[in-house]
């Protein structure tokens, strides 16, 4: 993929992360930083949620949050605090559906005809989560909360 297609589709996940928290949790994030990775191992600590989108070029999103964030987020989304886990991931799914829908709207603005759109999305919550990233490169974006970090990893192929 071009390196300005990557940077500019980066950068649209990375406004929508903060774009969403503010909206739906009142909560400013700052981004902390962002680099590729450095193994093809992605790993995360409570809660993650994968979506794959396809188009023009395709790829996915790994989001990860800890345990103590996802229970703000259900109770932002109208939950309380007897909540059980498959509540939460839905949750989970409708936060990182947010996330990709207007990332993936503003790559699409910005790049016509490219025609990206989600898939829908896998949730999981556990210690030590790890997934296998194989033929994509990408980005790994961490943002700082008060909860912990919110660590998004943005992977892309170009299709043929």
């Amino acid at each position: 993929m071009e390196r300005k297609r990557l940077s500019e589709t980066v950068q649209a996940f990375v406004e929508a992360t903060k774009e969403v928290c503010l909206q739906l949790l009142n909560m400013d994030v700052r981004k902390v930083t962002e680099k590729e990775p450095d193994s093809p191992l992605i790993q995360f600590d409570g809660a993650a949620v994968i979506i794959g989108f396809s188009g023009g070029f395709s790829g996915r999103l790994f989001l990860g949050v800890p345990k103590t964030f996802l229970s703000a987020l259900y109770i932002s989304m109208g939950g309380d605090n007897s909540s059980s886990t498959e509540e939460q991931l839905l949750a989970m799914n409708e936060f990182g559906n947010l996330i990709a829908g207007h990332a993936l709207t503003r790559v699409n603005n910005r790049f016509p005809g490219v025609n990206v759109r989600p898939a829908p999305p896998s949730s999981f919550w556990g210690e030590q989560l790890v997934f296998f990233n194989f033929g994509m490169g990408g980005v790994h974006v961490v943002f700082e909360i008060p909860q912990g970090n919110i660590e998004i990893n943005i992977l892309l192929k170009e299709d043929q």
